[in-house]
């Protein structure tokens, strides 16, 4: 049986207004073929965009794999890569 893949988004103010605010109704906008394979949560400000070696945000980990500069579409390709290949088989 697979396990859901976990995403977690950053809710911090500097990730919400540099592009995390789409990531509220993610589930959503989830293609149909996701949508029972995925776990959104939100998740307190981690601190990565104090440093740069992370990268900008916003933030958002996919099964603990973290996604700087992240989108919808980056985010769902992730998913989908997890969901195929990924530690959830």
């Amino acid at each position: 049986m697979n396990k859901m893949v976990e995403v977690s988004i950053c809710y911090g103010t500097l990730c919400f207004v540099m592009g995390g605010a789409a990531f509220e109704m993610m589930g959503d906008k989830l293609p149909d073929d996701l949508k029972d394979k995925v776990a959104i949560k939100g998740m307190n400000c981690p601190g990565y965009c104090n440093t740069q070696e992370q990268g900008r945000p916003p933030f958002v980990m996919v099964n603990q794999k973290l996604i700087a500069g992240a989108n919808l579409n980056k985010v769902i390709e992730f998913i989908r890569k997890e969901v195929d290949h990924g530690t959830n088989q």
